[in-house]
Formats: structure tokens, sequence, C-alpha cells
């Protein structure tokens, strides 16, 4: 493996050499850093290039005139590095907080993984002198990624990561959107979701031992906010699908409430057994439109059929009984002046639930 090392700098220049021949000790003979400056104005750059003669070939400097940030200093690192026939790509903070000494075991992981992460909170990892609030911050804001990823990974936001060039190509580094702690957490995910083995091994991570931090607190708040943003991008057939759901659902309830208004209201016919009739009156329409419409993509030239037809209402029961259930509390405690204003909270509570089940069951594609 031929693995370059990218190291983002802004104002580094108390720590950037000794940094650098500390990588240089645990890479391979072969392996390159990349320095991504921000045209620092301690002089960080001057610095590079001054020791660059002690490493010929290996040390290279990318110059830019602004203060672009971390994230996009990574992403341009990514870049260089696959236009020059680079394997892999180690990403790292200039501070010490990623101890150099774990880049043979991030190395040895990479022969049977597309990323490894060096994690702080796998067993054997950690955080060094954090105050008890911060480590619940950050396990926090971990479980909370976990959960809303539904991904297995444990260390969303750690920087210090060997990225394989088949994982860069295949999460397609060009169209990275987020950026801060939120760009790590993009990164991963589209990782997982495109199959990438990755593994976690730990790492001990202190505190910045030189230079400042250069992250404001304000993007870790920002990052929790993106990590919406990332689930919605894989959502985007899920939503349409739900959008086409929810307008058949509506012309659907339009017919079932003008069905109950008539029965119920003004010939006066007992609640129930009326919902339920408008259930399967509406329920079949629905079906029709759901297989013809909604979820297309997924029945294809498949045909109607009385078995997919019982199997949506079926499913379909799960929200009326939400619908029942509902109707029935507003009818008892909020004493509506029409019962179909109870009716439309019922059909309203029922909804997610049906289209989470016709979605994966009556209408998902089959295996």
């Amino acid at each position: 493996m031929k693995p370059l090392t990218i190291i983002p700098t802004y104002n580094e220049i108390e720590n950037i050499e000794k940094f650098i021949k500390a990588v240089f000790s645990y890479i391979p003979p072969d392996a390159a850093i990349l320095v991504v400056d921000d045209n620092s104005p301690d002089g960080t750059a001057s610095a590079v290039e001054k020791i660059s003669a002690d490493y010929p070939g290996r040390l290279h400097i990318l110059s830019r005139p602004e203060k672009q940030g971390g994230a996009s200093a990574f992403l341009q690192g990514f870049v260089w590095g696959i236009e020059r026939g680079y394997d892999a790509a180690l990403t790292m903070d200039a501070d010490f907080s990623h101890d150099p000494k774990y880049i043979p075991l991030l190395l040895e992981k990479a022969n049977e993984s597309d990323v490894v992460v060096g994690s702080r909170l796998v067993k054997g990892g950690g955080i060094e002198n954090r105050t008890l609030v911060r480590n619940i911050i950050s396990c926090g804001a971990s479980l909370y990624c976990r959960l809303l990823l539904a991904a297995p990974i444990k260390d969303w936001t750690s920087g210090y990561n060997l990225w394989s060039k088949n994982a860069l190509e295949k999460i397609d580094i060009k169209n990275i959107v987020t950026r801060g702690y939120s760009f790590q957490i993009e990164m991963k995910y589209k990782a997982f979701r495109k199959k990438c083995r990755i593994t976690e091994v730990p790492i001990i991570f202190p505190d910045r031992k030189y230079g400042v931090s250069k992250m404001p607190a304000s993007y870790f708040v920002k990052a929790l906010l993106d990590v919406w943003r990332i689930k919605l991008m894989f959502m985007n057939i899920g939503i349409k699908q739900f959008i086409k759901f929810g307008i058949t659902g509506g012309l659907g309830t339009i017919t079932n409430l003008l069905l109950f208004f008539l029965f119920a209201d003004k010939i006066g016919l007992p609640e129930i057994p009326v919902s339920i009739g408008c259930f399967i009156i509406a329920g079949t329409q629905n079906y029709t439109i759901h297989h013809k419409w909604s979820f297309a993509n997924n029945t294809g030239t498949s045909t109607l059929s009385v078995k997919k037809w019982l199997l949506f209402l079926g499913a379909s029961l799960a929200g009326l009984t939400l619908n029942l259930l509902v109707m029935k509390m507003v009818l008892v405690y909020c004493n509506p002046p029409y019962k179909v204003i109870a009716q439309a909270a019922g059909i309203a509570a029922g909804m997610l639930v049906n289209f989470s089940i016709s979605k994966t069951i009556v209408f998902g594609r089959k295996k």
C-alpha cells in the first residue's frame, strides 16, 4: 500500500515540524505527506517548505490563499492523492491529538478494510484529560448518530481515519456537501451505505498538546442538525413515495370522510361499524392507486391481485386500530361539533404506520 497522509494546518508553527518527523517515523518508506495550509499567518507553510528538503519527493505542501477549513482541506487532499496514484489517504490533525504511534495499526487493518477509523469509543480506546460533561457529550453524540443513521459505527466524528482509494471513489468525494464535524459523519455514512468494509481500531485521544483549537463549539451543534440532512440524502425515493402515498391517502380520506359524514352524521348510524365500512371502501381505492402509482417502482408490470389486496387491507389494520382509538378519544374528551373531525384525527394518526407496513411488506420488492 502506498498511502498519502493529509494534514490540514492553520497556525501550527509550534508543532508542525515535530509532528511531520513523528509521522515519517511510522509510515512506509514510499509513503508521503501532504500538508494543506490555509495561509497561516504564523508561517506554518514556510516551516514545512524549509524541512521538505530533508524528505525529497515525500513531503508536499498545498498552500491555499485563505482559511477554508479542515473538511475542505481533506477533500482537496483526497483528489490530489488519487490523481498522483496513491492507494489510500490517512487523515490526521497536526496537534498531536492524533498520535502517530497508531499509524501501523491503521495500516495493518487496511489490508482487510476499505475504511479504518481511529476510534475513541471501542474497547481499548478513550479520551484523556476530558471532563465528565465533555465525555458524556461525545458519547451521547455518537449514540445519537448510530440510532438516527442506523449504522454500527461508534466514533462518527473521529478525524483519524484511513480511507482506501476504493472507498473514496465509491462515496464520490466531489459530492460531499457538509463541513466541520458533519463532514466526518457524512463520509462514514456514505461509506456504510456503499457497503464499504469499515473497521474501528482503538486509540487514546488526548486534548491538544500544542497550539489552540480552531473548531468553534457551534460546529458541534450544527453537526447534530446536519445528521438529519445526511440521513435525508438517502431517503429521496422514500420521500417521493411518501408524498405519493399521502396524495393517494388524501383521496382515500375524502372518500372515507364523505361516506362517514353521510352515514354517521346525517343518517346517525353507529360510528364504529361505519368507520370499518369506510375503511374497506377507501382501502380498496388506495390499494389500486398505490399499485399503479405510489409504489410503481416496486410493483413494475405485475397485475392487481386479490391476495395483495387482502394483504394491503390486513396491513392497514394497524393504522385502522389507531384510527379507531384516536377517533373515540376525541369524541369522548373533546366533544367536537361534528363527529367527522374525530375521524380525521384518527386517519392522520394511523397514516404513518400504514405507510411503513405497505412499503416494506405489501409493495416491497422481491429479493
